[in-house]
């Protein structure tokens, strides 16, 4: 297993009070609320993943911050994170401009008022995973507080003069056991020309080989339904045999809805089954790991 630790390439944060003012040539990241309602704070940060070489798999990703301001009182706070949905600039981000983010987090780490540690730690292995196999665009990460109550936290940002307290992005990857294929766009024939339903290419399984599909609506139908399938020949023609029940895939336009479906189920080949109204284009990103 390879480790590597990566800094982020933009990190600013935003401030509630000074809704058009942009902070990113500062030193410090702040999240949570200063004072009273309407002063809420939050943090933007991204991360390149290119120094993960090609079709590996992602074990662990861990977040770490350096904590040098805790205003939290008694009761301990959630700083959450949560995956940004829109592209931004460090130098021109404000809270009137800040990226859409999604509303149910991808990591959370607790803050008590009496924090011993210096490094607090967010497991984010879900979310870089995403990243790194294209099931998620990444546009990085917004990290947000309680902002209910004066609980202001402060981390340190790469703009301050020690690196080691910078903000870092830990990850595990193992090698040689993932195998990829190329996208294929799946097109769901029309009534009048059939059932409208489309199948992928099948891929091989194997006595230790978990096969994943991560599958994706590139049309603005609403109607769009995959389901994962398994068999005993790669023949399309062949029987093949239903996993579970029908997934609902959301139309083009809702970033990170993709979906990923996998099997390790005792069949030779496995591979992804998709109905519409006719007309729609699926994407399908087939992987195996070797277990």
């Amino acid at each position: 297993m390879a480790k590597v630790s990566i800094l982020p390439f933009q990190d600013a944060y935003i401030s509630e009070w000074y809704a058009s003012q942009n902070f990113g040539s500062e030193i410090a990241l702040f999240v949570s609320q200063y004072l009273k309602p309407g002063d809420d704070y939050r943090s933007l940060l991204q991360f390149n993943l290119d120094k993960i070489p090609p079709a590996h798999i992602i074990e662990e990703a861990i977040l770490e911050l350096t904590v040098y301001r805790n205003e939290v009182s008694r009761l301990p706070i959630n700083i959450t994170v949560h995956r940004l949905l829109n592209k931004w600039n460090q130098y021109s981000v404000t809270w009137n401009n800040q990226p859409k983010a999604k509303t149910v987090p991808d990591g959370t780490v607790i803050i008590f008022s009496d924090l011993q540690e210096e490094k607090v730690r967010i497991n984010i292995t879900d979310l870089v995973r995403g990243w790194y196999d294209g099931s998620i665009p990444n546009y990085g990460l917004l990290l947000k507080g309680n902002e209910s109550h004066n609980n202001l936290v402060g981390f340190r940002s790469t703009n301050y003069e020690e690196r080691e307290a910078w903000p870092e992005l830990h990850i595990k990857f193992a090698n040689d056991k993932l195998k990829t294929y190329d996208m294929e766009t799946l097109v769901i024939p029309h009534p009048s020309r059939g059932v409208p339903l489309e199948a992928s290419t099948p891929i091989p399984l194997g006595a230790r080989t978990k096969a994943t599909f991560l599958v994706k609506n590139d049309s603005h139908s609403e109607h769009v339904r995959v389901m994962l399938q398994v068999g005993y020949s790669d023949d399309p023609l062949e029987t093949f045999f239903n996993i579970g029940s029908w997934t609902h895939l959301k139309p083009r336009g809702y970033p990170g809805e993709a979906v990923a479906l996998s099997t390790d189920d005792a069949a030779e080949y496995a591979r992804v089954l998709a109905g519409g109204k006719g007309g729609e284009r699926i994407l399908v990103w087939p992987r195996s790991y070797e277990l």
